[in-house]
């Protein structure tokens, strides 16, 4: 992989790389270091190459949530299968759209099937088929076989859903309100026709922010969902020596913050003593 990207630089005639972005795979791990020799073989790679490797934030909050999701698991399967249900045929479709018209839903909105390992496409699933309550509640009326095959068939990894539970929508829409700041910030950072660089930091340091508010929820699915999260948060923001110092100088070079944000956020993010040392 390094010989290739090395094979790139070449061909690009780019003689000096300040950093590279990549998800956390191992592999990724190597290539950056071999890069790294090759660019000192060069006598261009900039500050020896200490703050070559920058970790994909899109990838990290992509684990994160994936961590969350696992505390509720039940009510998102069961909102998967139902839509699952409903897009699994067009006569499935046109019986549901009677259900919904019957329910006088004004829903420009089509349902959408997530893909697992994305967390983004299930906080989308979730965030269409709310509006599609009242339809999926009297669905059986129109669909006799709906409640059966939620009931008995059976998943990949050999549970049963059931049909939905008394508090499965409530549980959907604090979900959706919990995760959105995620999906926002996934957007935002995944841009490719604006500079992200500036607001690394300030991206973190909203959602170590968001993690705490929710930790103290009432909602005891939202709080153990946001202290899953901020475990695995802690594993990739906890120690700012394991941190690019990158991403601290560009947030210091945005003329809305400077050293007066930074050094909020950094003890903010890391307390007091670690973050004033810092």
């Amino acid at each position: 992989m390094e010989e290739a990207i090395s094979n790139c630089l070449l061909y690009w005639n780019l003689d000096k790389v300040f950093s590279v972005t990549v998800d956390n795979a191992s592999s990724n791990d190597i290539t950056v270091r071999e890069l790294s020799k090759q660019l000192n073989m060069r006598g261009t790679n900039i500050m020896d190459g200490k703050q070559l490797h920058v970790r994909c934030m899109a990838h990290i909050i992509n684990l994160i949530v994936h961590e969350g999701l696992k505390e509720i698991d039940a009510f998102v399967k069961r909102v998967r299968q139902m839509v699952r249900y409903v897009r699994s045929s067009s006569a499935r479709g046109s019986h549901f759209k009677k259900c919904y018209e019957v329910q006088r839903l004004d829903c420009s909105k089509t349902l959408e099937l997530d893909v697992p390992t994305r967390w983004n496409s299930t906080y989308l699933m979730l965030d269409t088929a709310q509006n599609f309550e009242k339809a999926f509640d009297r669905f059986d009326l129109f669909d006799e076989n709906f409640n059966n095959y939620l009931s008995t068939h059976v998943l990949e990894d050999g549970s049963v859903v059931g049909p939905l539970q008394s508090d499965d929508w409530v549980n959907v829409r604090n979900a959706i309100k919990f995760l959105k700041r995620f999906h926002e910030v996934t957007v935002k950072v995944s841009g490719s026709h604006y500079v992200t660089s500036n607001v690394h930091f300030e991206d973190i340091c909203d959602l170590d922010v968001h993690l705490k508010v929710c930790l103290s929820s009432e909602d005891l699915n939202l709080s153990k969902m946001a202290e899953r999260m901020r475990e695995k948060f802690k594993k990739y923001s906890g120690d700012p020596e394991k941190m690019n110092k990158m991403i601290f100088v560009a947030s210091v070079l945005d003329p809305r913050n400077k050293f007066v944000y930074v050094s909020f956020g950094l003890e903010e993010l890391f307390g007091e003593e670690v973050g004033k040392k810092f």
